[in-house]
């Protein structure tokens, strides 16, 4: 197969799609102590990019206001914040590449390391062929499915996305492949396809790409 490999947040969004998503949460209440949550999270990002972030902190802090609440509950919320405040988002020129490759009959991914419960229903409904994030582990136990407000499985993060993807192909073959992405913590993925893209990238990706010769497309025009 041909295969195009799209990063999420800061990519083909104007934004990181975690960061709109606890927004939401901090307005639905679900949040209680919301400038502490802030405080942290941008914190975690500053961390994010410096390529020095805790993955496993990162998740605790995430999936907290989860525990305890339904599968169906979340999905609810989940839609509602996709088409509030993230698909406005979208970068158009991102989503016109998408369907570039679709037409040209290649399999497309995104493959991010926000979490699934936000990354699979936005994969959905921009028709991609799969979606790719880290899991959120689920509590079958009682009447209803609820969230445990922990992660399981690969952590879809720098040289975990390429775990993930070598899951998902299965010892499928790539003929050739499209990687897009803004951030330093893909480079893993970036030097793992045939035709690399850093699409607005962070300085030290930015410096990587010129050296390198990758294309350095600006879909924010």
């Amino acid at each position: 197969m041909n295969l195009a490999l799209f990063d999420l947040d800061d990519t083909l969004l104007d934004g990181d799609i975690t960061g709109l998503w606890n927004d939401w949460l901090i307005d639905r209440g679900w949040i209680d102590d919301a400038a502490t949550h802030r405080a942290t999270f941008g914190a975690h990002m500053r961390a994010y990019g410096a390529g020095e972030l805790d993955m496993e902190a990162h998740l605790r802090l995430l999936l907290a206001p989860l525990a305890g609440r339904a599968v169906t509950e979340v999905a609810d919320e989940v839609e509602a914040c996709l088409d509030a405040v993230v698909m406005p988002r979208l970068f158009p020129a991102g989503r016109e590449r998408l369907a570039w490759h679709s037409r040209q009959g290649h399999r497309t991914l995104i493959i991010s390391a926000s979490t699934a419960q936000l990354v699979a229903p936005l994969a959905r409904r921009l028709g991609v062929d799969g979606a790719l994030a880290t899991a959120l582990e689920v509590d079958h136990g009682g009447d209803t499915p609820r969230y445990t407000g922990r992660a399981t499985g690969t952590r879809t993060f720098r040289e975990g996305k390429l775990a993930a993807l070598d899951a998902w192909l299965a010892g499928r073959a790539v003929r050739r492949s499209w990687g897009y992405s803004d951030s330093r913590n893909d480079l893993a993925l970036l030097e793992a396809v045939d035709h690399a893209h850093a699409i607005h990238p962070d300085p030290a990706l930015a410096g990587i790409a010129r050296a390198r010769g990758w294309a350095m497309p600006d879909w924010r025009r």
